[in-house]
């Protein structure tokens, strides 16, 4: 069924499409996209904190997912098992479950929602474009998004919960 579901988002590819989530897809690669915009909120003291913060969700979501459960899941990508697709970007390196572009975009994407910061809904529909960047491109499985999009889910809300923590007892970050 999953394959399904990738082979019927290939039915929308069109030129335009192709350009925009090969360029937009890339900017996860590293967390580019969410690098640039954690440093546009360290330069303002008053998102510094916040800005900390998401760094460190970013940093959680890296090692959770290339360190711990690529290794112990190995899931291999679908355009290995599907090996007729031509994707539109390199071939990534790696294993496909879960999808670390879906999980640090929403691990920073709704940490920054939560903190109710301007431009809170841009931050979502960010992270959204980029999970679902990864079903376009052909390089994950639905559910190595969707556990993606949750785990990163997971990380902001435990992140949130230690900032608002640290808040409370007046600490300094």
């Amino acid at each position: 069924m999953e394959m399904a579901i990738l082979d019927f988002i290939q039915k929308f590819a069109n030129p335009f499409f192709d350009w925009f989530f090969k360029v937009y897809t890339t900017l996860g690669n590293h967390g580019e996209i969410w690098i640039v915009i954690l440093v546009l909120l360290l330069i303002k003291k008053e998102t510094r904190k916040i800005a900390l913060f998401a760094v460190a969700a970013l940093l959680i979501e890296y090692v959770s997912v290339e360190y711990i459960i690529k290794p112990l899941i190995e899931r291999p990508r679908p355009f290995i098992v599907n090996d007729t697709i031509q994707l539109i970007i390199p071939k990534p390196s790696g294993y496909s479950f879960p999808s670390g572009h879906s999980a640090s975009s929403f691990a920073v994407g709704y940490f920054l929602y939560l903190n109710n910061l301007k431009y809170k809904k841009t931050y979502l529909v960010l992270a959204g474009l980029m999970a679902f960047s990864r079903l376009y491109v052909y390089v994950h499985y639905p559910t190595d998004v969707i556990v993606g999009v949750l785990l990163g889910i997971a990380i902001a809300y435990g992140m949130y919960f230690i900032y608002k923590k640290s808040n409370k007892s007046g600490e300094k970050i």
